[in-house]
């Protein structure tokens, strides 16, 4: 009769530690890593960096667009990025506009640099790209 208890409070003991184990995960949420898409804009025959060159980013898929502009360095920064497609323009009166197709991961930080070609007179003055 003694062994028939102990052997009935251990089972309870051990389901009860499986249950609250299982019922602790289940509360957990996996936290969604988030990315970012960096880089550098430069003119292509000098590699020198253009300032002030517009950058936006847009997807269709997750419905979210941004935009930003190079600083001195043609650096640009878009985080807090969700994983899926998205595509980059780049524009700045004076060059051709450049766009990018970009896969990023779950919590990617993806480097984007990107090269702008002077406009020419044969160009009509206009960026075309798009």
């Amino acid at each position: 009769m003694y062994r028939k208890i102990v052997v009935t409070t251990y089972l309870f003991i051990v389901i009860s530690c499986f249950s609250l184990h299982n019922s602790t995960n289940a509360q957990t949420p996996t936290p969604i890593l988030k990315g970012s898409v960096n880089g550098i804009v430069t003119v292509k025959k000098s590699g020198k960096p253009v300032k002030r060159a517009s950058v936006s980013i847009k997807s269709k898929e997750l419905d979210f667009k941004d935009k930003t502009t190079t600083d001195n360095d043609g650096k640009y920064l878009f985080s807090d990025l969700s994983a899926g497609n998205y595509t980059l323009r780049v524009n700045k009166q004076g060059f051709k506009n450049a766009k990018k197709k970009i896969e990023l991961a779950e919590g990617e930080n993806e480097v984007v640099d990107v090269q702008l070609k002077k406009e020419t007179k044969d160009d009509g003055g206009y960026g075309g790209g798009y």
